[in-house]
C-alpha cells in the first residue's frame, strides 16, 4: 500500500508519461531492502536520478545495512525510437528488466564484472527496474543507459571500459586527449590504423582515436585506414637483440626513446628509411624506429620509403676483454645494469656502440648484446663507434 501511494504520488508531480526522454530528467524510485532477496518491507523509499553507487564497504544509508542488502529501482521514460546500448558494473549480483523481460540477469556474486547489451526499442513509454543485491565486502553498482549514435552503413564502436581517452592521434604518449568517453557509449567508425589496433570515432562531431581493445565494434575490416593514409605493408620483423630502443626518429643520437621491445617479439612495419638502415615499427599501436640490423624483416621490399635520411654505415670493431673476468650488463650502469652474461680475458667480441663518453662500450657477446666497462676492454678506433646509451 505504502509503495502505490508513493507512486502515486511521484507520477503526479513529475508527469513522467507525457515528457520525452530527450527533453527531462529521469527520475527513479529507489527502494532498499535488509536482505538480499528484495523481500518484505523496504527500509527506505528515495527518489533518485539513476540507479546505483558506490557504497564500498559502507551503506546506502545508515538505516540499510552494510552486507546482505539489496535494493531496487525502477523509472518509466519516454524513448525516441532507436538503438541503445545499457551497461552494468556490479559487485555482487544484478539483474535488468524492460517492458518486463530481463534483459541483463546476473544475480550472483561477482568481484565487479561489467555486463552489457544492446537494444532496439520502438518510440514511446518504456519500463526500466533495476535491481541489485550485496552479499559482503565492497558493494557498487554503475549503471549507463544511452543511444548509439549511428550513420546508416558505417559501424558503430561501443566503450566497454569505465572511461576512455579520445586522442587527437593514434598515440598514448603523443596524443593530445580531446575528451573522454564512457561505458556504454556508443559513436560511428570512421577509420583505423595499419593495423587495427587504434580506431577513429566521430564523438558528438568531434574526431579522434581511441585504444581498440576498449571498445566492441562490428565489422571493423570495412573501415578504411586513416592514419596519415599509412597501410599495411604485409612486412614483419622479429627482434634479435635481447633489449632494443624503440626511437621517435631513425637517429641513434638524438632519436628520442618512446618504447624498448625483446628478444623474440614481431611487429608489423609500417616504413623504413632510404637505404633500410632504419625500420619503422608498430609496436602496439606506436609507430617508432629501430635499427633494421638488430631485426629479422620479412617483406622489407613491399615497405615505403618514409624517412629520407641516408644514415651511415654502422662502424665496426672488436673489443678484447683484458681483465680476468667482465660482466656484460644490461645498461650501462655498474649499480642498476642486470648482468647478462660474463666474458674473460682475451676473448674478443664485435663492438657496436659505445655511450656519449666512451667510458662503456656496447658489444655482441655471442648473440647477446650488453654493455662492459670501457677500462677492461681494448677498442680500435673507439671514438668511431656510434653512440647507442
Amino acid at each position: 500500500m505504502l509503495r502505490r501511494l508513493f507512486l502515486a504520488l511521484l507520477t503526479g508531480l513529475l508527469g513522467l508519461a507525457v515528457i520525452p526522454t530527450a527533453a527531462q530528467d529521469v527520475y527513479w524510485t529507489a527502494e532498499y531492502y535488509a536482505n538480499t532477496t528484495l523481500s518484505g518491507t523496504p527500509l527506505l523509499m528515495q527518489v533518485v536520478g539513476a540507479p546505483g553507487g558506490d557504497w564500498g564497504v559502507g551503506t546506502p544509508s545508515s538505516i540499510v545495512p552494510a552486507d546482505n542488502f539489496s535494493a531496487r529501482w525502477t523509472s518509466v521514460q519516454t524513448l525516441a525510437a532507436g538503438s541503445y546500448q545499457m551497461a552494468v558494473r556490479a559487485d555482487d549480483g544484478v539483474r535488468v528488466m524492460v517492458d518486463g523481460s530481463a534483459v541483463i540477469n546476473q544475480w550472483g556474486l561477482s568481484p565487479g564484472n561489467t555486463y552489457t547489451t544492446q537494444l532496439n526499442l520502438s518510440g514511446g513509454a518504456h519500463s526500466f527496474v533495476v535491481e541489485y543485491f550485496e552479499a559482503g565486502g565492497s558493494a557498487y553498482l554503475q549503471y549507463t543507459f544511452a543511444p548509439v549514435m549511428t550513420v546508416p552503413g558505417v559501424p558503430s564502436a561501443i566503450v566497454n571500459t569505465n572511461e576512455l581517452n579520445l586522442r587527437a592521434e593514434p598515440n598514448p604518449y603523443t596524443g593530445a586527449i580531446l575528451t573522454r568517453i564512457y561505458l556504454g557509449q556508443g559513436y560511428p567508425v570512421v577509420g583505423k590504423n595499419a593495423d587495427s589496433s587504434w580506431v577513429q570515432l566521430n564523438v558528438n562531431g568531434q574526431i579522434g582515436w581511441v585504444n581498440a581493445r576498449y571498445i566492441t565494434v562490428s565489422s571493423l575490416q570495412s573501415v578504411p585506414v586513416t592514419n596519415n593514409g599509412v597501410r599495411p605493408t604485409g612486412a614483419y620483423a622479429m627482434v634479435l637483440a635481447n633489449f632494443l630502443n624503440v626511437r621517435q626518429t631513425p637517429d641513434p643520437i638524438n632519436g628520442a626513446i618512446i618504447a624498448r621491445i625483446v628478444l623474440g617479439e614481431s611487429y608489423p612495419v609500417v616504413g623504413k628509411n632510404a637505404d633500410s638502415s632504419w625500420v619503422q615499427l608498430n609496436v602496439k599501436g606506436v609507430s617508432g624506429w629501430v635499427r633494421a640490423s638488430w631485426l629479422v624483416v620479412v617483406n622489407l621490399g613491399a615497405v615505403p620509403i618514409v624517412g629520407g635520411t641516408v644514415t651511415p654505415p654502422v662502424v665496426s670493431s672488436m673489443a678484447m676483454v683484458i681483465t680476468g673476468q667482465l660482466n656484460v650488463r644490461q645498461i650501462p650502469n655498474p649499480y642498476t645494469g642486470v648482468i647478462l652474461a660474463r666474458v674473460s680475458l682475451g676473448q674478443t667480441f664485435p663492438a657496436i656502440g659505445r655511450n656519449a663518453a666512451a667510458t662503456w662500450v656496447q658489444l655482441n657477446a655471442n648473440g647477446i648484446v650488453g654493455w662492459v666497462n670501457g677500462r677492461y676492454v681494448a677498442v680500435p678506433n673507439l671514438s668511431a663507434l656510434p653512440v647507442t646509451g
